[in-house]
């Protein structure tokens, strides 16, 4: 009896292993077969189209050069107070030069009366943006109505910026005056020969499209030939253009806005130095040409570099003369006001 039974308990213990392995095949197999149908059943992958790039936005168009002639005045500058016989010289300054333009007023740049008090001259100095100095300037414009700032930095690269914004802004706010006079706060002048001999012969010019300075070889002050213009400007030339020295230059109204009219259509400049507006844009704007070199007066100027007092005691019909801030930084306030007591000691030649 007892060996029956343990056998059917074997028994049942093998058929019920035998049925726990089947079942244990059975729910490994059903998934990895549904597995399957599931992957074969799944529909083809769907194409997505992708996006296409939007265009690439068109480069813009430059404002264009006169978009960077931008002025601020001084607040005390009334402009109906000016007489109607005057001549604007139009200084180019750097900001920072404020003890300069303060010995350029109290010096040949006063506002004085010429030819029996028919004729006044009166200094205007443009400087450009420095950051360090922006109070200072400020300050300056709240004392005196003769300083002028322009949105361009004090830099040399940018000269040509400042020579352009004097022109812009004597037909801006000067728009009756026949001519202007284009110098820098490193000359000295003699004012005398200015008014009596060069501002005549000006005047007998001034309804005719010129500009009137050294020209050429007659340029002391020589620049190579690496400054640029854009073609749609640049008139066919063998790349020699003659361009006035920076020093002293006068602009008549019909040329100015000649000018004027000729820079709007630009968009850049290259490079622009030295050569830029009283050579190659005044080619393009077909402006001609006056040399004091050959003129009749004999007029004369002299790169001193400082040395200015001698020079005028030496040459009487000397017109203007070089500080030493010409060469680097400027070595005494002294030397303009040593440089104007000899020259208006002198008898007039």
């Amino acid at each position: 009896m007892f060996t029956g039974y343990y056998g059917r308990r074997r028994l049942k213990s093998i058929l019920a292993l035998c049925l726990g392995f089947l079942v244990l095949i059975a729910l490994l197999y059903e998934p990895q077969k549904q597995g399957r149908q599931l992957y074969t059943d799944l529909p083809p992958p769907t194409q997505v189209q992708k996006t296409p790039a939007p265009p690439l936005a068109p480069i813009q168009k430059r404002p264009g050069v006169m978009s960077f002639v931008e002025f601020t005045n001084s607040p005390y500058l009334v402009f109906q107070s000016l007489p109607t016989n005057f001549i604007p010289i139009m200084i180019l300054s750097k900001a920072t030069n404020i003890e300069v333009r303060d010995a350029i007023r109290r010096t040949w740049g006063f506002y004085r009366s010429y030819r029996n008090d028919t004729l006044r001259m009166k200094v205007f100095f443009i400087v450009g943006i420095d950051d360090f100095m922006t109070q200072r300037i400020r300050t300056e414009q709240n004392v005196f109505d003769d300083v002028i700032q322009i949105a361009v930095p004090d830099m040399y690269s940018f000269s040509a910026y400042k020579e352009l914004s004097a022109m812009v802004w004597v037909r801006s706010y000067l728009p009756n005056v026949p001519f202007y006079i284009k110098t820098e706060d490193d000359v000295i002048i003699n004012t005398k020969i200015l008014a009596d001999r060069l501002l005549p012969l000006i005047e007998s010019v001034a309804n005719q499209k010129l500009i009137i300075g050294w020209f050429g070889s007659d340029n002391a002050i020589q620049r190579g030939s690496y400054q640029k213009y854009i073609d749609a400007v640049m008139t066919q030339t063998t790349g020699d253009v003659r361009y006035a020295m920076s020093l002293l230059y006068a602009v008549t109204a019909p040329a100015a806005d000649r000018m004027i009219k000729t820079v709007s259509q630009i968009e850049h400049i290259d490079y622009p130095g030295d050569p830029f507006v009283t050579g190659i844009l005044r080619d393009a704007a077909q402006v001609q040409t006056t040399n004091l070199a050959t003129s009749a007066e004999n007029f004369k100027y002299e790169l001193a570099n400082g040395k200015c007092r001698g020079a005028f005691e030496k040459n009487r019909n000397l017109l203007l003369c070089t500080s030493s801030l010409h060469v680097g930084p400027i070595v005494s306030m002294t030397e303009y006001f040593e440089a104007w007591n000899v020259v208006i000691g002198q008898p007039q030649p």
